[in-house]
């Protein structure tokens, strides 16, 4: 059973776009990566977990073992993401939540960690502390770091959200500076929904200056077409316009120029009845093909699918069905549709 912290904020990463819907460092591609032969290949990783915000209360627990097997299929060479969510509970600023992990990281994978912000007006100097203690932890073995998920829509209900934000981005990209880790993407996740949230980035216009854009390396979205409510049609379309509204009407409004990347740092749909393993195959097919033909476009340099497993495949709750393997680890249909993209799509 992961611990409260982790679950508030996989609770952030999923569950709360309901809401909305219904009312060592990897050599990541740089911004300025394209050039004549085109744009870099996509990085590409996976969160290797089942648990989902909003899910079971009684998850089958995750096999560590059966993890990695899965990892060493899907990952193609080094420099697949492990995507992994730790938080800073208030109290503890050691930074070292991270460590847990790094077993996940063999043959050349590399973190992409995302460390929450408890919320509530939490004293930004304990948060900044443990921002930099895992960033100087996590820092060599990760790829990017991201300093909360879904974050607009956090902002929306507690304004303690955007100025940790910004503090988070900064003490991060310092912390990367003085450390020497060139490489190391920061930024932040929000969840991604085809319609421009302008209050979210005024405030962050607002709170971020100058700092805060030389700091910010991408934007990481959340993205379930399809899932949260019917949308049926060109799910690979849905995609890139939800993808083209951030880019063209959202973060203009911060001032983050096309410098600043785009990652997708959530992307997945469902097998909950009487939705089936093919159409879900389908659905990866169409979105991460489609997201991969517009990276040089919309200067997108990451994708990664949520997530492994399902939580429990007997459950009812459409949280528990996300994966490309079942809670068992026998693979659906879409884990090799995955793999086999993963190993082309790296080829660019």
């Amino acid at each position: 059973m992961k611990d409260d912290v982790h679950e508030a904020i996989m609770a952030g990463a999923v569950c709360a776009a309901v809401l909305v819907a219904t009312g060592l460092a990897v050599d990541l591609p740089a911004a300025d990566a394209a050039g004549a032969a085109g744009p870099r290949p996509l990085a590409l990783g996976i969160y290797p977990g089942g648990y989902a915000g909003g899910g079971s209360t009684d998850p089958v627990p995750d096999d560590g073992a059966k993890v990695i097997r899965a990892l060493d299929q899907l990952h193609g060479g080094p420099g697949f993401l492990v995507r992994e969510y730790v938080g800073y509970d208030g109290t503890s600023t050691d930074g070292t939540d991270a460590r847990k992990y790094f077993g996940y990281l063999g043959h050349g994978r590399k973190l992409d960690l995302v460390l929450g912000y408890p919320g509530h007006g939490t004293p930004l100097a304990g948060w900044e502390t443990y921002v930099r203690n895992e960033v100087r932890n996590a820092g060599p073995h990760a790829a990017s770091i991201s300093l909360g998920v879904d974050v607009n829509l956090a902002a929306a209900a507690d304004p303690s959200v955007v100025p940790a934000v910004v503090a988070g981005v900064e003490a991060a990209k310092d912390e990367a500076r003085r450390l020497g880790l060139k490489k190391l993407q920061i930024g932040f996740d929000e969840g991604a929904f085809g319609q421009a949230g302008t209050a979210f980035w005024q405030s962050l216009a607002t709170t971020g200056g100058n700092r805060f854009r030389d700091s910010i390396d991408y934007v990481g979205l959340e993205l379930y077409p399809d899932v949260f409510h019917p949308s049926p049609g060109d799910l690979g379309a849905q995609a890139v316009s939800a993808i083209d509204v951030v880019r063209r009407q959202e973060m203009p409004i911060a001032g983050l120029s096309d410098r600043v990347a785009i990652h997708v740092a959530e992307n997945g749909w469902d097998t909950l009845a009487p939705r089936t393993e093919a159409q879900q195959s389908a659905a990866l097919t169409s979105e991460l093909t489609a997201i991969n033909a517009d990276r040089g476009r919309l200067n997108i340099t990451a994708y990664e699918y949520f997530d492994l497993r399902d939580d429990k495949s007997a459950s009812a709750n459409l949280f528990d069905h996300f994966g490309l393997l079942n809670d068992d680890y026998t693979p659906k249909a879409a884990f090799s549709t995955y793999r086999d993209l993963v190993h082309r799509l790296r080829r660019g």
